[in-house]
């Protein structure tokens, strides 16, 4: 075989690999996108029912930052990072882009809600949960725990 038909043959099947690659990660995106949609709108009523000076969020299509505070004190906050719950299925061989080796990694859809929780400045846990309402009810609580107290010490403060 001539080299330069070689060579373009092994370029077409790299290139469809990217292919498939590109997709399925769009594919993937896609659905965690429309996960995470019932979960997002559950968010979204409950940052509404409590005072802004005591919530920041960062709502986005399939992901959430979710942080109850009481002013500018790092060691009172709490936040929550929240996403549909994935899997890593492994890692592919490094490839070249510029100016550093990457690896292709390979994600699927893992059933439920994955919530990184930290508290303040002492660190943090991973929570899983089935449901759209379970990660709601959690949050509940910690927040109206957070905030009961933030207006106690206001008031006791005034």
């Amino acid at each position: 075989m001539d080299p330069k038909d070689e060579i373009q043959k092994l370029i077409q099947v790299e290139l469809e690999n990217w292919q498939d690659y590109d997709k399925k990660n769009e594919d993937f995106r896609v659905s965690q996108v429309a996960r995470f949609q019932p979960l997002r709108t559950l968010l979204n009523k409950l940052v509404a029912s409590i005072e802004p000076e005591y919530i920041n969020t960062n709502i986005l299509e399939a992901h959430a930052m979710v942080e109850v505070k009481n002013g500018d004190e790092n060691v009172s906050r709490m936040s929550w990072e929240i996403e549909p719950n994935f899997k890593v299925l492994g890692e592919e061989e490094e490839y070249w882009s510029p100016n550093l080796w990457q690896k292709k990694v390979n994600l699927k859809e893992a059933p439920g809600f994955k919530v990184e929780e930290t508290r303040g400045k002492s660190g943090g846990r991973t929570l899983e949960f089935e449901t759209e309402q379970d990660v709601i009810h959690c949050l509940v609580q910690e927040i109206a725990k957070r905030v009961a107290f933030y207006r106690y010490e206001k008031k006791r403060l005034s």
